[in-house]
C-alpha cells in the first residue's frame, strides 16, 4: 500500500458474509475428513474455499452489472477469502478438532487392560475433559444431537478452555505476522506464490476469465476430475491415474529395495501450483528427498548394521528448523533492533506508521497472548519450563512454516515429525518430564498432530500481502482476521460435535477412524511413556546438531554465492509426508518451468502462468462441485486431491 493514500473500506457486510461462510466452511470441512476420511486442508489454496470464492465472484460479478451498490470491492473479496480459509485452517482434523476425541475417550474406553484409569485419570483437568457418561453416550453411539441442554451443559467448559486457548494462540500470530510484514514483504520482496491465482481471480480488473489458455488448463484439469469421477460410479470405464500410488515393484532387489516405500503422482493443481514456486527451491524440494533415498541405498549396499530411525531424518530436519528461523531473525536484525528500541525510546523512529497497530501495540498484544498460554499449560499441568520450552517450539515451527510458504510456494508442508512433544522427548526423555507433563502434552496433541498443513499463521501473512494489492485498510482486515479466529474456533466445536453426536463417534462409520486415531493414539502413547520411561536419545540430538550446521552452511552459501541451487527449505522438507507423495510433481513442475525460462525467457514464463492457472482451477471447481453434490445428497463421490 502506498504511504498517504487512501484505504478503500472493509464494510460490516463483508465480514458478516464471512462469518456466514465460515460456518458453512467448517461443517464441510469437518464432513469430508470426519465421515468420508478425505483431506481438503491438505493443499493450499484450500479447495472448499476456492468454490466458494469461485460462486461469490460470479454473484458479485452479475451484481456489480446490475445493482453496483451490492457489489464487493477487491478489498472486501480479499478479507471474506482470508476469513474463510482461516477456518479450514483452525475447523479442521490437524488442528482444533482435534481437541474433541481427546477430551472424553480416556474415560469412555478406560480398562483393566490399558490401565488408564489408575495411570492418566488423576492428572486429567475435569474443565477441559468429559467424564460424564450420559453426556459420553449419545456422542459415541450416535442418532442424537448436540443440541440439548445436557449435551451443551457437558462440553460447555471444555468447549470454552479450547477456543480461548486457540483464539490466543491463533491470535498471537497476527500480531507476529505484524511485527514480520515490512521485513518479508517489502524488504525481503519475498513472492508469496500461492496467492498469485487466488489473486488474479478475484481481482475484476484482471483478465483472468478471459484468458484462453486459463480455460485450456481448467478443461484439462477438470477433464481429468470430470472422467474419474464418471469412473468412480462406473468401475469398468477407463481411470486416467493422477493420484498417488505405489512403485515399490520396480525396486524389489538389495540394496535399490531401500527406498521402499515408494510413490509417484501427477496431480494437476498441484503441477501448477509447483509452477509458481522459485525454480531453485523447486529443485531443492526434489533433489533433497532423492538425496534421502539414495542415503538409504547407500547404508543397505554397505551392509551397516542401524537402528530402524538410522540416518536420522526427521531429527536432522528439526535441527535445520532451529537453524533457519535464528538464520531469519538475524537476517532482519535491523528490523526487529528498532521495534525492541522503540518499546523503550519513544523517540526512535519504528517504521510503522503504515502498519495495521504500532509496533508497540502488537508486541504487548503478543506478550498478553503468550503470557496466557503459559498460565494455561501450567493449569493443566505443566511445569513452567515445560510450557515455556513447549510453546516456544511451536513458534518456532509456525514462524519456519511460514516461511515456506511465502518464500519457497510449497503448498503442502506437513513437517511430520517435527512436532514439538517428539523433539522435546528426544532432548529431555520421558523420565525427566514426569507423567504430569505428559499428561498436558498428550492433551494439547490436536495443537501439532504432526501434519502442518492447515497451519493458519501462512494464511494471515499472506493476508496482509494480498489486502496491499487492493490497496485496502490493513486495521479493518487485520479486525476481519482476529474476528475469523475466535469464530472459527468456536463454530468448530459446534459442527464436530453434532456431526458426531448424529453419526456416532464409536460407531463402525468411517467417522470412528478419526476417534480412534485422535482420541486413542495419545492417551496409548502416554501409556507408554508413562509405563516405559525413556532417558535423553543422544544420537538424535546429535543429528539435530548435524542438521543445523548443513541448514546452517546451505543458508551461509546461498548469500555468498548467487546461482547455488540448493536451499535449507528444501532440505527441512526432505523426508517429509509431502514430499514422499508429490516429489514428481516438484519434478514435473520445475522441469516445465526450467524448459520455458530457458527458451523463451521470463516473457514466457509470465505467458504461461495463465495455462496453469487453469490447471489449479480446474481440478477445484469441478472436484470441489463433486464433492458439494456429495455432501448435499449423502453420497460418496470421487475425491480428486490426496
Amino acid at each position: 500500500m502506498k504511504k498517504h493514500a487512501i484505504p478503500t473500506t472493509i464494510r460490516p457486510r463483508a465480514i458478516l458474509i464471512g462469518l456466514l461462510l465460515i460456518y458453512l466452511n467448517c461443517y464441510w470441512t469437518i464432513f469430508l475428513e470426519a465421515i468420508w476420511y478425505a483431506w481438503p486442508t491438505d493443499a493450499v489454496p484450500f479447495s472448499t474455499v476456492i468454490v466458494f470464492m469461485f460462486v461469490l465472484g460470479w454473484l458479485n460479478f452479475c451484481a456489480s452489472k446490475y445493482a453496483p451498490a451490492l457489489a464487493l470491492n477487491y478489498g472486501e473479496l480479499i478479507t471474506i477469502y482470508i476469513m474463510t480459509s482461516l477456518s479450514s485452517a483452525i475447523a479442521n482434523w490437524n488442528m482444533l478438532a482435534g481437541a474433541v476425541p481427546i477430551a472424553g475417550h480416556a474415560y469412555w474406553f478406560a480398562a483393566p487392560e490399558n490401565e488408564w484409569k489408575s495411570l492418566i485419570w488423576r492428572y486429567l483437568p475435569d474443565w477441559l475433559t468429559i467424564s460424564d457418561k450420559a453426556v459420553l453416550g449419545d456422542y459415541y453411539q450416535g442418532e442424537s444431537t448436540f443440541f440439548t441442554g445436557a449435551h451443551i451443559r457437558g462440553w460447555m467448559k471444555p468447549i470454552l478452555a479450547w477456543s480461548a486457548f486457540a483464539s490466543a494462540f491463533f491470535g498471537s500470530m497476527i500480531f507476529i505476522c505484524v511485527l514480520l510484514r515490512k521485513q518479508w514483504t517489502e524488504r525481503e520482496r519475498l513472492t508469496f506464490p500461492v496467492i498469485q491465482m487466488p489473486l488474479e481471480m478475484m481481482n475484476s480488473k484482471s483478465r483472468f476469465f478471459q484468458s484462453r489458455l486459463m480455460w485450456i488448463g481448467f478443461a484439462i484439469s477438470g477433464g481429468i476430475v470430470l472422467v474419474n469421477s464418471i469412473q468412480f460410479f462406473f468401475p469398468s470405464l477407463p481411470l486416467i491415474p493422477v493420484k498417488r500410488r505405489h512403485i515399490d515393484y520396480l525396486f524389489s532387489q538389495k540394496p535399490w529395495n531401500a527406498v521402499n516405500p515408494m510413490k509417484i503422482s501427477f496431480y494437476p493443481f498441484m503441477i501448477g501450483l509447483g509452477f509458481l514456486m522459485p525454480l531453485d527451491l523447486c529443485f531443492s524440494a526434489w533433489f533433497f528427498y532423492l538425496m534421502t533415498k539414495v542415503q538409504l541405498v547407500i547404508i543397505s549396499a554397505t551392509g551397516v548394521r542401524t537402528s530402524g530411525r538410522f540416518p536420522y531424518f526427521t531429527e536432522q530436519s528439526f535441527g535445520a528448523v532451529v537453524a533457519v528461523c535464528g538464520f531469519y531473525i538475524w537476517m532482519g536484525r535491523g528490523h526487529f533492533k528498532r521495534v525492541v528500541m522503540s518499546l523503550f525510546q519513544r523517540h526512535i523512529e519504528a517504521d510503522d506508521a503504515d502498519e495495521p497497530i504500532s509496533y508497540r501495540a502488537a508486541v504487548i498484544g503478543l506478550i498478553a497472548c503468550i503470557l496466557f498460554l503459559v498460565l494455561f499449560c501450567v493449569k493443566m499441568g505443566m511445569s513452567l519450563w515445560v510450557a515455556m520450552g513447549y510453546l516456544g517450539l511451536l513458534y518456532m515451527l509456525s514462524i519456519v512454516i511460514t516461511r515456506v510458504r511465502a518464500e519457497l510456494g510449497m503448498p503442502v508442508h506437513d513437517f511430520e515429525g517435527l512436532e514439538p512433544r517428539t523433539s522435546l522427548l528426544t532432548i529431555a526423555g520421558t523420565r525427566r518430564l514426569g507423567p504430569r507433563n505428559l499428561t498436558s502434552i498428550a492433551l494439547l496433541t490436536w495443537v501439532e498432530t504432526g501434519d502442518y498443513n492447515p497451519h493458519p499463521m501462512p494464511h494471515q501473512l499472506e493476508g496482509f500481502k494480498m489486502i496491499d494489492h487492493a490497496h485496502a485498510n490493513r486495521r479493518q482486515f487485520m479486525v476481519a482476521m482476529f474476528i475469523a479466529v475466535i469464530a472459527s474456533s468456536i463454530l468448530c466445536f459446534v459442527a464436530a460435535l453434532q456431526m458426531y453426536y448424529k453419526y456416532g463417534a464409536a460407531s463402525g462409520h468411517i467417522g470412528g477412524i478419526m476417534t480412534r486415531w485422535y482420541g486413542h493414539a495419545p492417551y496409548t502413547r502416554l501409556q507408554r511413556q508413562i509405563t516405559l520411561p525413556t532417558s535423553t536419545d543422544g544420537m538424535g540430538v546429535s543429528f539435530m546438531g548435524i542438521g543445523a550446521v548443513v541448514a546452517s552452511l546451505l543458508m551461509v552459501l546461498r548469500m555468498q554465492f548467487i546461482w547455488w541451487p540448493f536451499h535449507a527449505l528444501g532440505y527441512i522438507l526432505a523426508s517429509s509426508w509431502a514430499m514422499y507423495n508429490l516429489w514428481t510433481c516438484v519434478l514435473v513442475s520445475w522441469l516445465a518451468k526450467w524448459i520455458i525460462l530457458k527458451q523463451g525467457g521470463l516473457k514466457a514464463y509470465r505467458s504461461a502462468m495463465p495455462f496453469f492457472w487453469g490447471l489449479i482451477l480446474g481440478d477445484f471447481i469441478v472436484g470441489g462441485t463433486w464433492l458439494a453434490i456429495g455432501l448435499l445428497f449423502d453420497m460418496r463421490v470421487y475425491v480428486f486431491y490426496l
